[in-house]
């Protein structure tokens, strides 16, 4: 059978004579494979502009992993190692994971081959080798950065509010000036709060910062407050990549140093009236007890979510005739424009989801710890079927057929040796059906590989969840600090709600009834059943 034969090649930039070298990459690709007799082309993977210290951010890659798991692809080709990964341990991880599926990885450059005796001892200093050049890459840049920054160029996206970006260079964009004076008068001059300027910009139609898809809050009003930008100066390095590897920024706590640069460009608003501003939202910030008071202050916070429009849930207070108060949890986006409508501009905004009262939060919470101590084992047994299906348990009674198939085929592939050895076949025989042994064999060793594939799967998954089994008996009283460990999100439907918890790859779907008022008001879980995924339950 001919080999299925994938290619990889990837470009860290999308300039256009770096394009034109990944088109001709994929041309050389697919002519180097259809050249070989015993090959078929399976398809060419290309990443374009995209660095390869990381390979959860190429889709391509991920592709063509998707398809090697699958059984789709037997080789894979590739320029160079530095084009695979420049990250060691995802060289070596990727091409272990693909030997074992019987999958090849060939370095054409580098002429390194993984099904080779000494491929990954050699693959091993080549990737090391491009990791280390991606290091002094990543210095250089940085250092060259730094220098610019110091020279006055801007660094950054063109999403300023306010300011135009060219050529590392700022540019007052007018109209939005205006907005930016009004927001700093409002908060100074009139002593409104953030809330209440974001509320009166959205009711005046003026629209928010480019960059964003949603109206005017507190937020966007808070960061163009405390933007140095507006009175003329420039701080850059506010963030910064610790590890060259994951790309991953960071805020600048003063581990890097910064770059500011007084009067770099024209203001928009005058430098004491910025620095009036800054001290003004000082006296207002909330003192250490009232940010105590604020910071995480529910178990939930945070994990409450819309299954109308996917905002986040937020906790109101309210006050019931004859004082009673009580707790409810209602949708961000209701909260904030009420039910659904069109705005001044034509946009969809609000949201028609119901609210949740806090107590019915917690007896959801209790419902699901109760259900895991007491039964916990049928949970085991219904989220290894849901998540594994009846491959896993069909293919433990497989396994002892494969093993019995390999060995026969083994004895036959033996056999016909001999018999060419004794003159009882030709050569072209003894060939032919050494040829259609090693086929059959070459599919059982696939599905052996499967089979343990799936056995490894769900002896990890009925380890996980031993581990939460474990979790919840040390654990005593139920209380909400359990609940807020165990809960990873709840999502609030028309008619029920669906969780999901820390450890187990399924969601609960819960249906409750609710009775009474004040402090009679009561939670009674009436259906719940284990499901793979959460459903929408309406559209927006």
């Amino acid at each position: 059978m001919a080999l299925r034969v994938a290619a990889y090649c990837r470009v860290s930039t999308d300039q256009d004579d770096q394009l034109n070298s990944l088109q001709n990459q994929k041309r050389y690709f697919e002519e180097y494979i259809n050249r070989q007799t015993d090959w078929k082309l399976y398809a060419v993977f290309a990443d374009e502009g995209l660095s390869g210290t990381s390979s959860q951010n190429r889709p391509a890659f991920q592709q063509m992993m998707a398809a090697a798991r699958a059984g789709e692809i037997d080789l894979i080709l590739t320029k160079e190692v530095s084009r695979f990964a420049r990250n060691t341990v995802d060289t070596l991880a990727h091409t272990r994971e693909l030997s074992k599926r019987g999958v090849g990885v060939v370095f054409i450059n580098d002429n390194i081959d993984t099904r080779q005796n000494d491929g990954e001892f050699r693959l091993t200093i080549m990737a090391s080798v491009a990791q280390e050049e991606s290091r002094k890459t990543s210095e250089r840049v940085k250092w060259g950065q730094k220098r610019s920054m110091e020279n006055g160029v801007v660094f950054g996206c063109n999403n300023m509010y306010g300011y135009e970006l060219k050529n590392g260079k700022l540019f007052v964009r007018r109209g939005e000036d205006e907005v930016v004076r009004l927001i700093f008068h409002k908060f100074l001059n009139e002593g409104k709060g953030t809330h209440v300027i974001a509320r009166e910009l959205y009711e005046a139609g003026i629209a928010p910062p480019k960059a964003k898809d949603k109206p005017w809050s507190a937020v966007m009003i808070l960061r163009i407050l405390r933007n140095e930008k507006y009175c003329g100066d420039l701080r850059q390095k506010k963030s910064y990549t610790p590890n060259y590897l994951d790309h991953r920024k960071v805020l600048n706590d003063g581990k890097e140093g910064q770059v500011y640069l007084r009067d770099h460009h024209e203001a928009i608003v005058p430098r004491e009236m910025f620095e009036r501003v800054q001290e003004e939202l000082k006296r207002r910030a909330p003192t250490d007890k009232q940010k105590g008071r604020y910071s995480n202050r529910y178990w939930c916070s945070g994990k409450i979510f819309c299954g109308c429009c996917g905002a986040r849930f937020v906790p109101k207070n309210r006050e019931r005739p004859g004082g009673f108060v009580y707790r409810v949890w209602v949708c961000h986006a209701k909260g904030h424009f009420g039910n659904r409508k069109l705005d001044a501009q034509g946009k969809v905004v609000g949201c028609n989801m119901r609210s949740v009262n806090d107590r019915t939060v917690c007896a959801c919470m209790e419902y699901l710890v109760g259900l895991l101590r007491m039964d916990f084992d049928r949970v085991i047994d219904e989220v290894i079927g849901l998540v594994h299906g009846t491959e896993a348990e069909q293919g433990a009674e497989e396994l002892d057929g494969l093993l019995e198939q390999q060995k026969r085929l083994l004895e036959k592939k033996d056999a016909v040796l001999d018999a060419y050895f004794e003159g009882t076949i030709t050569k072209d025989e003894m060939e032919r059906l050494r040829a259609k042994y090693d086929t059959e064999l070459e599919r059982a060793e696939k599905r052996l590989s499967t089979l343990n594939r799936l056995a490894e799967d769900e002896a990890k998954s009925r380890h996980d969840l031993e581990e939460l089994r474990g979790f919840l008996k040390k654990r005593g009283l139920q209380s909400e600090a359990l609940f807020g460990e165990l809960l990873d999100k709840m999502t609030v439907q028309e008619d029920n709600v669906t969780v999901r918890l820390n450890g187990l790859p399924v969601v609960f779907w819960l249906r409750y009834e609710t009775s009474g008022l004040a402090e009679e008001y009561r939670t009674e879980i009436t259906e719940c059943e284990i499901v793979t995924e959460e459903q929408p339950s309406c559209r927006v």
